[in-house]
């Protein structure tokens, strides 16, 4: 999607030189309720004073909204604002935007926005009723810690005098921190699967680990090899079908994580990415997604 703005502002300041690390200052600004119904993480929130439920998909540079959220929460139509939507097979669309008076997350009032209309694959039949998604022009003002096995979603504030501060996370034990860098506000870690080294995106709104099919040829994998692995078909939020396999591997790692024989799907990414770290990712660890400072943390 193309990015929208929120009114959350991330400043970006270039470093020259050598800085002498000091601690962040973190003040934890909400906590909710983070739900995994197969897959699908979800929180709950409020727009225009409605109870509703969200997915959380930090592989998305913009939020939408469901056409049936747009009908039972009576959204009128921003005539200001079109996005250009594009889903997982890459073809750009221009789609129409909705006004929001106000969108809030637990105790964090985001205001006003406006964001555009777009399907959902698939979700769950919960309630309150999943109406769309948030997307890193709402997440990335905000490091997230993710406790999907606690049923928890942490958005922490992270601020310093330095630009050059040195976060730790609350946590107690050890930990593995693996450094990241932005693209359009979502976070891009480097991988090695079978000696070839990669870019993988953190993407909560992914069911599962994506391979993309361009990333499989470099490895020597051809459509015929593919094609004699177990698969089907899915779609995105573009709703254009693609076909998947299931492919076993020999060696995935990733900072301190190392998988000996992962079965990993295999489909087209057009993205900027060469694999998606997905919500059965995000469900074995705890994450600490710090956009503040290009870092990720797995415990």
């Amino acid at each position: 999607m193309k990015r929208l703005t929120w009114g959350i502002l991330a400043a970006l300041m270039a470093l020259t030189g050598k800085a002498e690390a000091v601690p962040c200052h973190t003040v934890q600004a909400a906590v909710l309720p983070l739900r995994d119904d197969g897959g699908y993480l979800s929180i709950p929130a409020q727009i225009n004073g409605h109870a509703v439920s969200m997915i959380v998909d930090t592989g998305s540079q913009g939020s939408l909204m469901t056409p049936q959220g747009v009908a039972a929460l009576h959204l009128p139509q921003d005539p200001d604002r079109h996005t250009v939507m594009q889903g997982p097979n890459g073809t750009p669309r221009l789609v129409a935007n909705v006004r929001i008076a106000d969108l809030q997350l637990g105790r964090l009032s985001l205001g006003a926005g406006s964001m555009p209309i777009g399907s959902l694959p698939g979700s769950p039949m919960i309630h309150p009723p999943i109406l769309g998604l948030l997307g890193a022009d709402v997440l990335d003002g905000y490091d997230l810690e993710f406790d999907v096995p606690h049923q928890k979603l942490m958005f922490w504030k992270v601020s310093s005098n330095s630009a050059s501060c040195q976060l730790q996370p609350t946590w107690k034990g050890q930990w593995n921190t693996v450094p990241a860098r932005q693209v359009d506000g979502r976070l891009m870690v480097t991988f090695t699967l079978d000696g070839t080294r990669g870019t993988a995106l953190l993407d909560s709104g992914a069911r599962s680990h994506i391979v993309s099919t361009d990333f499989a040829y470099r490895l020597g994998l051809t459509d015929e090899l593919l094609a004699l692995d177990p698969g089907g078909i899915t779609a995105g939020v573009d709703l254009h079908e693609r076909r998947y396999h299931w492919h076993r591997f020999k060696r995935f790692s990733m900072g301190g994580t190392v998988w000996v024989d992962p079965v990993l799907t295999v489909a087209p990414v057009h993205d900027q990415a060469d694999m998606l770290l997905g919500s059965d990712w995000f469900a074995k660890h705890d994450i600490w997604l710090s956009y503040a400072t290009n870092q990720i943390f797995v415990r």
